[in-house]
């Protein structure tokens, strides 16, 4: 509908996308009309004006002028902070225009426009607000939070409803207007915690602080009570320490930073000069209080200090803003800049990016030297970094590591005297670790320290690995992954923290902590001299005796409110007493009972006591009982029982195994024409292509162990690299050559070829990584692809995990097949395992096991194609594999034989090789002959062998010789079938 000159014109609800482009700040406007925060709508010539509701003490002034030239069009002004984005709708003015298309007739007529709106003719002129209205803001704010922890603390979470939660999410949004960035943070995060609880799970939060998760075991619906013990200390000790600063207490810059923040200019900052900055990590994140974090972490080679540098921009903006780049790959060599206050990793502005070189061996070598010697340095810097209340959970480190030792669920890294810190328990960080340690010695683990319950936790970053080309910084995961881990609760956490080999005391304080932290959730009003004796009983037996004592005088005071702040300065205290006695546990590799996984050189596991067979490894892997570690072991152990012959004549399937590549590739190292005779029968199968890069494997260890047939080894791998259609396989065969060569008189010229295919590599790496649109990303990926290059694995890894574009994550999965890595297997498989639950995933899944070609992947893939799963996908996925999927297929059909009446049941056995099927159908008739069904058998077996004619013709003879002279109807029907694949009966029509 037009409008009147000089009116605003009339619109429809549907129309409210045409004026406001950002879906997110229109449905914030939405909410807030529903739910009563506008206040005095009112229209004034071509003007809409109204007040909202907003954290502070007066409300917003909104106002929306209508032009329609040179097309209809609204502009909004908004009194609140977000004004200063310059965005053309914050949420009041989006509110405000959703009120006019849902009930204009609302609007009061004004003659004039009301006093103080903003874009007003006859408003005055603003008046900046100054800093006695800011403080008080920040006041109410102060005191809201104040208000809302004693609530808590008071009557316990028991009595919180959905209406609670919204208000402390308003609450949170309001203070983060208000300049109480942590207290913002920390409120948005209880009120997920609360959600989650209240849904029956717990969300992912932002550190080991806040929980992940509800832990494994955990009842539907509990809440994390360590976690939300921690929030609200958190809260309250930050409300404290800003209530003596509103008071008049200056704040460090530090904790101005911490707990404010504060727009420092470059004359606040301090310089730092002469840097030379190696980046191991790169992210992009979104806080609770929606703002995008892109950040780049550097380790200082000259001083070992860790700096970050962040762009920091909200939501809406982060949209239409140019990305920060990386600078994974390069090292800045008298780069300057200046540092904002904080704790590490100090944030710093460039001035000056300095003299950009590649990464090379002698700034990994640089980075060594700076790194922490040993895992008790890592525990001191934690503990001096906790001294500070406000100091955030995690300090960076980076540490040089020996082992990793593989106990249980989790993993631990171990320095060369046997002290160890704990790794998160995380599937994906022990698939990514995997996938960089294969083949590869552990030097140096980069990333943060923190205490996990009662456990002393690294979350890595990255890591310095030395493989058979030198030094290489690998990224382990997305930096802010352990946002997405957070500490165990009850006795999932003990269990976790006993077998790690926490302290005695560490444990018992931690269960200490736990209790409190229950009883905080339950509410201080039930808090009892029956719950306090016997903690305080357990804190005497910790000679922790003035803890004890201010522990048994809280009952005594009558009023519940006045037991919080005592309690938490107590389970504050507590906390840094945990930290104190969670050492470093120890891990003794000298008793025997510790063995090295021949896979992965820095890992070592308990020594198992039996060797159990793949298909046992395979059945205890997919049930969760067994980590890849325990299983790679078991796989060496049985592989080098075998003798040489047994795996020369069964390359299918123990070839196309990925876990028994390394132990093959010893094994026939030695064994020279007998070696490249079963390398060149891998090579010359038609399909399973782990079967041919275990081929490549032997051949690189034939010439590596020297010898008469090192020159022919030689040839043949030079005639992979060069000629095979597998990119694949070529890369990894000049990988291979350049091993063998590498040391030889052409050494430095193969490192300086490697170094160049390197840089292309890290330079597209860095464009897949940071790229900001999904077309730039997947340009960058499917280069890296076709450079075929298997120093691309790892960011293609990290592409596959992280990627916020699904097509980007899909492509990634088809390279990582293409480039044979068979680390991936598992991940694949479990996704086809949840094809129920995502399709499209599970479909990726098949296609990428098809093409990889590993054994471990066929159960899935059978159970997917008895389930008659996208068959045609799968049968080409099961027929790609090769000879290695032929008999348990037969087995899956023998079993279940409905499924050969189904039309593409039989498509992967008719894309097999026809001798072979003939081969594994003719071996069954010779073994079933005799059997009760054999004559039921038999025709299922023609009804397979009839996919070729050379099989069909073989099998029939079989049957026919084999029923020779039987009697009852199975059998007669078995004859006259197999009489008629002969051509002796004719076929009916």
């Amino acid at each position: 509908m037009s409008a009147a000159p000089g009116e605003v014109q009339r619109i429809g609800a549907a129309e409210l996308r045409a004026f406001i482009q950002d879906a997110g700040e229109l449905k914030k406007g939405t909410l807030l009309y529903d739910g009563g925060q506008l206040l005095n709508l009112a229209r004034y010539e071509n003007k809409l004006f109204c007040e909202a509701r907003g954290s502070g003490a007066s409300p917003y002034k909104v106002t929306l002028v209508y032009s329609d030239a040179p097309a209809p069009g609204f502009k909004g002004r908004c009194t609140c902070p977000a004004r200063t984005f310059n965005t053309a709708f914050c949420k009041h003015a989006a509110a405000l225009l959703v009120a006019w298309a849902r009930a204009p007739e609302s609007f009061a007529v004004s003659d004039a426009a009301p006093p103080g709106a903003p874009g007003g003719e006859t408003a005055r002129k603003s008046v900046k607000k100054g800093a006695a209205n800011a403080q008080a803001l920040m006041k109410s704010g102060v005191e809201q939070v104040s208000t809302l922890v004693r609530e808590l603390g008071v009557a316990g979470v028991a009595t919180i409803g959905a209406d609670r939660i919204e208000q402390m999410e308003k609450l949170a949004e309001g203070l983060r207007e208000n300049r109480l960035r942590r207290l913002s943070a920390r409120t948005l995060d209880l009120a997920a915690l609360l959600r989650g609880q209240a849904a029956g799970s717990a969300p992912a939060a932002r550190g080991p602080q806040a929980a992940a998760g509800p832990p494994a075991g955990a009842r539907r619906g509990a809440l994390p009570a360590v976690a939300y013990a921690n929030l609200i200390a958190d809260l309250l000790l930050t409300a404290r320490k800003l209530e003596k600063h509103l008071a008049g207490e200056p704040l460090d810059d530090r904790h101005v930073e911490e707990l404010v923040g504060k727009t420092w200019k470059a004359s606040d900052r301090k310089p730092a000069g002469a840097l030379t900055l190696v980046e191991y990590a790169f992210s992009t994140r979104t806080t609770s209080d929606d703002f995008v974090i892109r950040e780049s972490r550097f380790l200082d080679l000259e001083s070992g200090l860790h700096f970050s540098e962040k762009q920091i921009l909200p939501a809406f903006m982060a949209k239409r803003s140019d990305p920060k780049r990386s600078f994974a790959g390069e090292v800045l060599a008298g780069a300057r800049a200046t540092t904002y206050p904080g704790y590490p990793p100090l944030r710093l502005d460039f001035t000056d990016l300095g003299d950009k070189r590649p990464l090379d061996a002698g700034a990994l070598d640089a980075v060594l030297a700076r790194a922490l010697p040993d895992v008790g340095a890592a525990l001191a810097a934690l503990q001096e970094h906790r001294k500070d209340v406000f100091a955030p959970d995690l300090v960076p480190v980076a540490v040089r590591i020996d082992t990793l030792f593989a106990r249980g669920a989790r993993l631990s890294a171990v320095d060369d005297k046997g002290e160890a810190l704990h790794l998160p328990d995380d599937p994906a960080l022990e698939e990514r670790l995997a996938g960089s340690l294969r083949d590869a010695r552990l030097r140096a683990l980069l990333g943060d320290v923190g205490i996990d319950a009662a456990l002393p936790t690294l979350w890595p970053l990255a890591a310095i690995v030395e493989g058979p080309l030198g030094l290489s910084l690998l990224p382990v995961v997305e930096q802010g992954a352990a946002a997405r881990s957070g500490p165990l609760e009850g006795s999932a956490w003990n269990a976790a923290a006993r077998e790690a080999g926490a302290s005695p005391a560490a444990i018992a304080l931690g269960e200490v902590r736990e209790e409190l932290a229950d009883a905080l959730a339950t509410g201080l009003t039930g808090l009892s001299a029956r719950v306090t004796d016997p903690l305080a009983e357990r804190l005497r037996d910790l000679r922790l005796e003035k803890q004890a004592a201010l522990l048994q005088g809280l009952p005594q005071r009558p009023d519940p409110a006045d037991r919080l702040d005592d309690f938490i300065k107590l389970y504050q205290v507590l906390e840094m007493a945990l930290v104190r006695l969670a050492g470093a546990t120890h891990v003794d590799r000298e008793d025997g009972a510790i063995e090295r996984v021949p896979t992965y050189e820095s890992v070592a596991v308990a020594r198992p006591d039996e060797t159990l067979p793949p298909d046992e490894v395979a059945r205890r892997r997919a049930a969760g009982a067994m980590n890849r570690y325990v299983a790679a072991v078991h796989h060496a152990r049985y592989y080098a029982s075998l003798p040489p012959g047994a795996l020369v004549g069964s390359i299918f399937p123990i070839w196309a195994d990925g876990t028994a590549t390394p132990t093959i590739a010893r094994t026939f190292a030695p064994l020279g024409a007998e070696a490249i005779a079963a390398a060149e029968k891998a090579l010359t199968v038609k399909a399973g292509r782990v079967a041919k890069l275990t081929a490549v494997r032997v051949l690189q260890a034939v010439v590596q162990h020297g010898g008469p047939a090192r020159a022919e080894a030689a040839a043949m791998l030079g005639r992979v690299a060069e000629h095979a259609k597998d990119a694949g396989l070529r890369a990894l065969a000049r990988d291979a050559l350049d091993v063998a060569d590498s040391t030889g008189p052409g050494g430095a010229a193969v490192r300086a070829r490697r170094a160049a295919r390197m840089e292309r590599v890290q330079e597209l790496a860095k464009a897949l990584g940071a790229a900001p649109t999904k077309e730039e990303r997947l340009e960058a990926l499917k280069a890296l692809a076709e450079l075929g290059d298997l120093a691309a694995l790892p960011a293609l890894r990290r592409a596959f995990y992280a990627d916020a574009a699904r097509g980007v994550r899909e492509e990634a999965a088809y390279a990582l097949a293409q480039l044979g890595d068979v680390e991936m297997v598992e991940t694949f498989a479990r996704m086809l395992a949840s094809r129920g639950e995502d399709d499209r995933e599970a479909k990726i899944a098949a296609y990428a096991l098809g093409y990889l070609g590993d054994v471990r992947g066929l159960s899935e893939l059978l159970s997917a194609y008895a389930e008659g799963y996208k068959p045609g996908i799968v049968a080409d996925a099961i027929r790609a594999l090769g000879p290695v999927a032929l008999a348990p297929l037969v087995d899956l059909i023998e079993a279940r034989p409905e499924i050969a009446k189904r039309a593409a049941a039989l498509d992967a056995l008719k894309k097999m090789d026809d001798t072979a099927v003939a081969g594994c159908l003719l071996e069954r008739i010779e073994a079933r002959r005799g059997d009760a069904d054999f004559a039921e058998k038999a025709q299922l077996y023609l009804k397979l062998a009839d996919v070729h004619p050379h099989s069909r013709r073989e099998v029939a003879t079989a049957i026919a010789a084999a029923l020779a002279g039987a009697e009852g109807k199975e059998a007669q029907a078995a004859i006259k079938a197999a009489q008629k694949a002969l051509g002796v009966v004719k076929r009916s029509k």
